[in-house]
């Protein structure tokens, strides 16, 4: 019996050491429970005191049995109980010991559980960031591809605008010097139709027969406004609007001439035949000095925006 309970009690200890000594690294990773070390040292000492105690009662049973006076049927019985005795206490053990290792083995579970619960917590919020930075990526890489798109449109926009200024600065020009023609035959006409109307000898008639030309040097002259009032509008180059108003500066010269032409045929004397020529060469010069400038601006615009676009 006493061979029995002490195999059996050996034999427990190994396994609690083992189960100590399994439950070691899980105890480790948890900072807040007791030490492994500390729990090894209670299990041990719980298990000397199991094997003490068993030892202790053996004992007694066996100087009771052997050694007390007595019956030898009483004896019997006694020795029969105490194997009774040892098998439940070996027994208890074993439950004790089955017990404690399936505790053990629940924390160890719980432990591991809790441990993948974490790992696979922070798979998913390692996840999530990369689907989080992959899609801020693809919005970024959006709004690049979007901010470039726009800024190609909006530099074809200004290189289309340009051109098409451009064009109309040219048509204004042309329009212009249109003009300035127009205002230098009627000169002309003016001059020779003067030198005709200046044999009639009565002063009404002379008037009444000026009257129709000078309307038309009006009309001529309204035309000229008109047209660089517009080439003011679309022109934004200073130069070319300076070069304008020199134009101008000549138109309202001419129109003086004009004017003197008038009332000197009117009033029946010769006009001065050195005023018409002089002004027209003006008008004619200071126009296609504008015009040159504009085909100059026009050359370099188309020359910047090809540039550019390329």
């Amino acid at each position: 019996m006493t061979g029995l309970a002490q195999s059996a009690t050996h034999t427990d200890l190994p396994e609690a050491r083992e189960v100590s000594n399994h439950a070691e690294p899980t105890q480790q990773s948890e900072p807040g429970r007791r030490s492994p070390r500390r729990f090894g040292a209670v299990g041990i000492w719980r298990g000397i005191g199991w094997l003490v105690g068993g030892c202790v009662g053996i004992l007694a049973v066996a100087w009771f049995i052997l050694l007390s006076p007595g019956q030898t049927g009483s004896k019997a019985e006694w020795f029969f109980g105490a194997v009774v005795l040892c098998v439940v206490m070996v027994s208890m053990w074993q439950i004790v010991g089955i017990q404690r290792r399936a505790r053990q083995d629940a924390a160890e579970a719980a432990d591991r559980l809790r441990r993948e619960l974490a790992a696979a917590e922070e798979r998913s919020a390692r996840e999530l960031a990369l689907t989080q930075t992959l899609h801020r990526a693809e919005i970024e890489a959006q709004q690049k591809l979007h901010r470039a798109e726009m800024d190609a449109q909006r530099q074809m926009a200004n290189i289309e605008r340009s051109h098409l200024r451009n064009q109309l600065q040219k048509q204004a020009m042309i329009e212009v010097s249109r003009a300035v023609n127009e205002h230098t035959q009627m000169l002309a006409t003016l001059w020779n139709e003067g030198a005709s109307i200046l044999r009639i000898e009565d002063r009404d008639e002379r008037e009444r027969a000026m009257n129709p030309i000078f309307e038309r040097i009006s009309q001529v002259v309204n035309d000229f406004s008109a047209e660089l009032t517009n080439a003011h509008l679309v022109i934004e180059d200073g130069r070319l609007h300076d070069a304008l108003n020199r134009v101008n500066e000549a138109a309202l010269m001419a129109v003086r001439v004009a004017e003197d032409v008038h009332v000197a045929v009117v009033d029946g004397r010769t006009p001065q035949s050195n005023t018409v020529q002089p002004v027209q060469r003006v008008m004619h010069t200071r126009a296609a000095e504008a015009r040159h400038l504009a085909w100059d601006l026009l050359r370099n615009g188309l020359a910047d925006g090809g540039a550019g676009a390329e």
